[in-house]
C-alpha cells in the first residue's frame, strides 16, 4: 500500500514513516511533502496514494488549500497541534484527526480503522453519501456566521461589518481585508480560518489567495484555460477565478 505524508517538520515526518512501516512492511511511504505548493504539484501528476497522513499548518499555508486544488479520492488522517480544524477536516475525506504528540498506538489504531473501512472508498456512491452527510452535520453544528470583525489599525481598533467586506486576500502569511471604502485591515489569521466564519451564500473562495463578496461583483467574463475574470468593488479590481474553482463558482452564481 502506498502512503503520502504531508508534514513540514522533518523529525515528525521521519517518526510517522517509521511507525507506518512498522505496522506492516508492505505499507510504503512513497513521498514526504513539506508544503502546500509541493503537495499540489506532486498530487497533480502522480497516481493517487491509498492513504494520506497530513499536517494542517504548513510552511506556506494550510493543507486545505491542497484539497481545494486537487480532487482527493483517498482517505486522509490529519496530524496536527491545533484542535480547531476538525470540522474542515471531516469535510475532506478525513477518517481521523490526531493531535500531536502522536504515539505509535494511535498510528496503529488509525491504520486498523482504515483497513476496516477502506472498501467504502472504492464505492463512489457511498463516498458521496458520507461526504454529504458530514457536510450537513458540520453546517448544523456551525450555523452561526460572523456579522462583524474587530481589527487593530495603528493605535486604535476598527469594527468592520461583514457586509462591507469586498474581498479578503493573503500574501506572505499575512491576510488583508478590503472594505467598500477601500480601507485595508491587516490580520495574521489565515484565509482558511476566515472561510468557515463567512456565510457561504455571500462569500466565495475563488482561489488560494482570494475570498470575494458576491454583492460587490460588477461583472464576470471568461479568461484563458477555463479560468474566469471577476471585476469587483468601487475601484474595479480584477481578480481571477482559478480553473479548478470556476465550475463551482458558476453554480454559486446560479449561472
Amino acid at each position: 500500500m502506498n502512503i503520502v505524508v504531508i508534514e513540514d517538520a522533518a523529525a515528525i515526518a521521519k517518526t510517522l514513516k517509521k511507525y507506518i512501516e512498522e505496522y506492516d512492511p508492505s505499507y510504503k511511504v512513497v513521498k514526504i511533502l513539506k508544503s502546500v505548493e509541493s503537495s499540489i504539484e506532486y498530487l497533480s501528476i502522480h497516481k493517487m496514494p491509498d492513504l494520506i497522513f497530513s499536517d494542517v499548518e504548513l510552511n506556506d499555508g494550510v493543507c486545505f488549500e491542497i484539497f481545494e486544488s486537487i480532487d482527493i479520492k483517498c482517505p486522509i488522517i490529519f496530524t496536527t497541534s491545533y484542535s480547531e480544524y476538525w470540522q474542515k477536516a471531516f469535510a475532506v475525506n478525513s477518517i481521523n484527526y490526531l493531535l500531536k504528540p502522536i504515539t505509535k498506538k494511535q498510528i496503529f489504531d488509525c491504520i486498523n480503522q482504515y483497513e476496516n473501512t477502506k472498501g467504502y472508498y472504492n464505492d463512489e456512491e457511498h463516498n458521496l453519501e458520507v461526504r454529504n452527510l458530514l457536510n450537513s452535520l458540520i453546517r448544523e453544528k456551525k450555523a452561526q456566521y460572523k456579522e462583524r470583525f474587530l481589527f487593530k489599525k495603528g493605535n486604535k481598533y476598527s469594527i468592520v461589518n461583514v457586509n462591507d467586506i469586498v474581498y479578503i486576500t493573503s500574501s506572505e502569511k499575512l491576510t488583508f481585508i478590503i472594505d467598500d471604502k477601500d480601507n485595508q485591515f491587516l490580520t495574521y489569521e489565515s484565509l482558511s480560518n476566515f472561510e468557515p466564519q463567512l456565510r457561504p451564500t455571500l462569500f466565495f473562495r475563488i482561489s488560494r489567495k482570494f475570498i470575494i463578496n458576491m454583492n460587490f461583483i460588477k461583472n464576470v467574463k471568461p479568461y484563458f484555460k477555463g479560468k474566469l475574470k471577476v471585476v469587483i468593488g468601487n475601484n474595479n479590481k480584477e481578480l481571477i477565478v482559478s480553473q479548478s474553482r470556476a465550475p463551482e463558482f458558476k453554480k454559486w452564481l446560479n449561472f
